[in-house]
């Protein structure tokens, strides 16, 4: 695969991050706005990813007979109109309808950029591009948030969707410059291959712990800004966006996943190191400071990313068969945590404040804590 293309396909990847999760820090903004309660606002963030968490129990079977590179230009190209359309509504309606269909883009693109690293990136160094990938994800969503509360600041908050249609459009025209691929092979989830797979009992006890640690993260990272404006009224939407600057340590503790794991002895005493770290973190944000917020943000990302970058990689090295359908099921199970815990946890916050809030995300993180002791595997 060609260098220019390998970059093509990250800096595609970083902007549809960028699109998913670039409302999130202006939540309150729109909230107040278009005269939402905190879970309503919450919304926005559940209709894009609700999609996602069934995508791959229905796509397979549109995308396995189509080419990548000409499913990445159909809905690059749809996901940058919708960009328009959520920048330009005037209702709430019209936002979430908006979200709900991109939503429904983004995992046929995701789908196309990794059938198309696996068809044409050498077996040699397929796992490096998949890493990047991985890296390209989460700092898609750091540079997301941060450009919106930037641009909100600035210059208000609907130029940030049309600077994000902007660049989705000059990955389209990246995209149209790339070699041409195989067709896409993406396996449909289907029951008969699924009870195999949930019978290993690690393999079901790995998607347990993606599950609740996608949705107590979410929950936190959707209702932070409404947290942060409670502490301080005068925060601006930009100073809210860099809250999310931890993710950095995200990139570093995903990539140094497998180094990690071999100090710690194994995979599961660093996973339950990891997950302690991130339950200690989400308790410590009830301090009531941006910058101690600020910091326990890049311990927390930490944790949690390298959690589930562990998880995904053990769960692959026990899936010896049907692993494409295992991966499939993992990205369902997580991005439904994820759908969740975007909107459920907010009523808590809603009716009992945040400290119950995040108590209840620290149960959940230490019932993960559980399951990850069940791991038969040793260490």
């Amino acid at each position: 695969m060609l260098l220019r293309d390998t970059f093509f396909v990250l800096i595609t990847t970083t902007t549809v991050y960028a699109a998913i999760y670039a409302p999130q820090p202006i939540l309150p903004l729109l909230a107040g706005e278009f005269g939402l309660t905190t879970s309503g606002g919450a919304l926005l963030m559940t209709a894009v990813l609700l999609p996602l968490s069934f995508a791959p129990l229905f796509y397979g079977l549109l995308l396995e007979s189509q080419p990548a590179k000409r499913m990445l230009l159909v809905t690059i190209g749809a996901l940058a109109l919708l960009q328009v359309a959520f920048g330009a509504a005037e209702t709430y309606g019209l936002l979430i309808a908006a979200r709900l269909f991109q939503g429904a883009c983004v995992p046929a693109i995701l789908a196309a950029i990794t059938s198309y690293l696996a068809y044409t990136v050498d077996r040699e160094h397929i796992q490096r591009a998949m890493t990047w990938y991985v890296a390209a994800n989460i700092l898609g969503g750091f540079v997301g948030r941060v450009l919106s509360g930037w641009v909100a600041t600035n210059a208000g908050w609907r130029y940030t969707f049309y600077l994000i249609a902007l660049a989705l459009v000059l990955c389209f025209v990246a995209v149209t410059r790339m070699k041409a691929d195989s067709r896409l092979s993406m396996s449909s989830v289907r029951l008969s291959a699924v009870i195999p797979i949930l019978r290993n009992g690690d393999i079901a006890r790995l998607y347990a712990v993606a599950f609740t640690i996608f949705f107590a993260f979410m929950a936190l990272l959707t209702f932070l800004p409404f947290r942060l404006k409670e502490i301080d009224p005068s925060y601006t939407a930009f100073a809210i966006s860099m809250m999310y600057s931890g993710f950095l340590m995200g990139i570093v503790a995903s990539l140094g996943a497998t180094r990690i794991i071999g100090l710690c002895g194994g995979e599961r005493r660093a996973m339950t190191i990891g997950l302690v770290l991130f339950g200690l973190s989400m308790l410590l944000i009830n301090v009531p400071s941006g910058a101690g917020i600020f910091a326990i943000m890049f311990v927390m990302s930490g944790g949690m990313f390298f959690v589930q970058a562990a998880a995904m990689g053990t769960m692959n090295k026990l899936a010896t068969e049907n692993r494409a359908v295992a991966n499939g099921l993992y990205i369902s199970i997580y991005y439904t945590g994820a759908a969740l815990g975007s909107w459920l946890p907010g009523l808590i916050y809603q009716e009992l404040g945040w400290g119950a809030f995040t108590v209840v995300l620290t149960a959940a993180i230490a019932g993960a804590v559980v399951i990850t002791r069940g791991l038969r595997m040793s260490a």
